[in-house]
């Protein structure tokens, strides 16, 4: 019997690992996209104080550390659900696989936003850029900053531009947290000794 489980074990495809990625993924997905409509708008709706630590750059790092737990999901999720003998490989695909689908998820509820506040980045842009413009630093350095924020801001409405950077950065993220978790919910095939 356990010989049996062990073989079938070692037969796993892809498609024995996209139910995991697909839930781990969709819910992170929507959950990052809430983190940022909420962070978004309290940007758009704070006085600028010229604080460093503003809302947009407290987003950043709370959505990547909630975005490194989608990895870990996928595995403990498969685990539970297929088989806890999970190799470390495996664990690194469904991890990156997780955070690619996250991003698209994220990115397609971005594009949709946009028909519901069409303004939304245009407000984001001009908060982010009063609040520099607000801080205690020469005029040149401003303006670097704020030339910077403006063309980012603007890359990251193109739905290709939010692919193409977010699918490596969270992928690869979610690759570490994956095979982390391989360590914490798989377990380990007995080797047979004679």
């Amino acid at each position: 019997m356990m010989e049996e489980e062990i073989q079938s074990e070692e037969q796993k495809t892809i498609s024995d690992f996209w139910p995991s990625i697909a839930v781990s993924g969709g819910i992170f997905g929507v959950i990052i996209f809430a983190l940022g409509l909420v962070f978004g708008y309290m940007q758009i709706n704070a006085e600028p104080t010229g604080a460093i630590l503003s809302p947009l750059m407290l987003s950043g790092v709370v959505i990547c550390l909630v975005v490194a737990l989608a990895g870990g999901v996928a595995i403990w999720h498969y685990t539970k659900e297929e088989t806890p003998y999970v190799k470390l490989g495996q664990g690194a695909l469904i991890g990156f696989l997780t955070g690619a689908v996250l991003v698209v998820v994220s990115t397609v509820l971005n594009e949709l936003w946009h028909f519901i506040d069409p303004d939304y980045t245009q407000k984001m842009m001009e908060a982010t850029i009063a609040n520099i413009e607000a801080m205690d630093m020469p005029a040149e350095q401003k303006q670097m900053m704020i030339d910077s924020t403006a063309e980012t801001m603007r890359a990251q409405q193109s739905i290709f531009q939010q692919i193409l950077y977010g699918i490596p950065m969270y992928g690869i993220l979610n690759l570490i947290t994956g095979m982390i978790a391989v360590k914490i919910f798989g377990k380990k095939k007995e080797q047979e000794t004679f």
